[in-house]
């Protein structure tokens, strides 16, 4: 590959399936779920519908572990040659980014540019899609990153949480809010703000929490629908079409099922909106 043709490397958190990211001809890197002793890639040595069946059946909750300096190393061996762009999930979210940064330090090389989007799964998977857009455009690696820099600024993921278990479980909510949300039957809308999970509301069932989500996107965040929006869930497609039915979306970017990674700290029954808000 020609060096003014950039690279885009990115990790398994996007919830781009394998197939999706080699038609794009990105790079996709996979973080690892674990069950006791057992240790899948994501996207790669199980599939989404695999994790979900184990989920249910497993009687200790998994753990997730970055991609590693290692990883990035031999992907950056591999491409001597060329300027490479690296769109990570957030760094408050993941040592991923840090695992990317050293490699680059422990290179040398001052044509790899690392972006922290402050951002996770379809978030994330709708700035790598842009950024292999501007790449087959003819951008340079720095406009790419420019350009992907100023889209994360109007990017904006809300989700709604079926169970609190796993978000306490993974650290993300207290154990004081879970025992609180289970016995209430509450289900969480959490946001992303500079990179950070945050509770914005809850509602007593899914759908008094798809209400409230829509009711809140009306007076804050207004979707552009001129951009691309996407949806996902984690075992919840119902759900998830309904939420895109309130929200008047006909068209999507893509409808999709959280990966193992993502899907370990949502659990099961989660549903995903992302969108650029309009300015």
């Amino acid at each position: 590959m020609n060096k003014q043709i950039p690279v885009i490397v990115t990790d398994s958190t996007c919830d781009l399936s394998l197939q999706e990211t080699e038609a794009l001809h990105v790079e996709m890197l996979s973080l690892k779920v674990v069950f006791g002793t057992e240790v899948y890639e994501d996207k790669r040595t199980i599939t989404n519908e695999e994790f979900y069946q184990k989920l249910e059946s497993s009687k200790a909750l998994p753990t997730t572990s970055l991609v590693s300096v290692g990883d990035f190393l031999d992907t950056f061996a591999q491409h001597k040659q060329e300027n490479i762009v690296v769109l990570t999930l957030s760094a408050k979210l993941s040592g991923t980014y840090q695992s990317a940064v050293v490699a680059k330090e422990m290179t040398g090389r001052e044509d790899i540019y690392i972006v922290d989007t402050e951002t996770i799964s379809i978030a994330l998977g709708m700035l790598v899609k842009l950024a292999a857009k501007l790449r087959d455009e003819g951008a340079s690696a720095q406009q790419i990153v420019a350009q992907i820099t100023e889209d994360a600024k109007r990017l904006r993921i809300y989700g709604i949480f079926d169970t609190l278990h796993y978000l306490v479980k993974g650290g993300r909510l207290s154990g004081f809010e879970g025992f609180l949300g289970s016995v209430l039957a509450l289900k969480p809308i959490l946001t992303i703000v500079h990179g950070n999970l945050s509770s914005i509301a809850k509602a007593r069932g899914m759908d008094a929490a798809i209400r409230s989500l829509v009711e809140i996107l009306q007076h804050t965040d207004i979707i552009d629908t001129n951009m691309p929006v996407s949806f996902a869930h984690s075992g919840n497609p119902v759900k998830m079409l309904e939420l895109k039915r309130q929200l008047k979306i006909t068209q999507s970017d893509g409808e999709y099922i959280m990966g193992s990674v993502v899907g370990t700290h949502a659990g099961p029954g989660a549903i995903i909106v992302a969108f650029f808000i309009a300015i």
